[in-house]
């Protein structure tokens, strides 16, 4: 019997992150094209990324990725614009943002956001002028709606979807 509750209460957690995920796609990519982005993927994208079991996880997510994504900008803009795209330079670039980071004793999560931004913003900005702006406000939008859907879930639904201890 307690082998069915646990299987019945885990359905019920992949069915509620199915949803949150669903949910927070949609409103995310329309705030960013509300606020005007070219690239509104990128607020989804942070959603899906940082939405995690409890609220706290979803929040210290959302916070190193934001750091990153602001790491990875700030090095990418400062010397992208001056380089040509090429293997060496990403790597470089990623380099010289992760040692910043470390240097800023920032974890291995912050790490992973600063190579993805560095990435994607050396290969997009050299495409659109707007990619960086783009990603800063979406990665942006995309915390906070998941922040927000967190929240406004657990209000909701947390004490009705405890599995029970008998």
């Amino acid at each position: 019997m307690m082998e069915l509750q646990k299987k019945t209460f885990l359905n019920k957690n992949l069915s509620i992150l199915t949803w949150k995920l669903s949910i927070g796609s949609f409103i995310s990519w329309e705030v960013a094209e509300l606020f005007g982005s070219h690239h509104p993927y990128l607020a989804p994208l942070t959603v899906i990324l940082t939405i995690q079991s409890t609220m706290d996880k979803t929040i210290s997510l959302s916070i190193k990725r934001m750091i990153g994504t602001i790491i990875g900008i700030f090095v990418t803009v400062l010397l992208a614009k001056h380089l040509p795209v090429e293997g060496w330079v990403l790597g470089t670039l990623v380099l010289l943002g992760c040692y910043i980071s470390m240097f800023l004793k920032f974890d291995k999560k912050v790490l992973h956001q600063v190579s993805l931004t560095v990435l994607f913003v050396f290969v997009f900005e050299h495409q659109s002028k707007s990619y960086a702006m783009d990603r800063l406000r979406d990665s942006l939008v995309g915390v906070l709606v998941a922040g927000i859907l967190q929240l406004v879930w657990f209000r909701l639904f947390s004490r009705k979807l405890k599995p029970n201890k008998g």
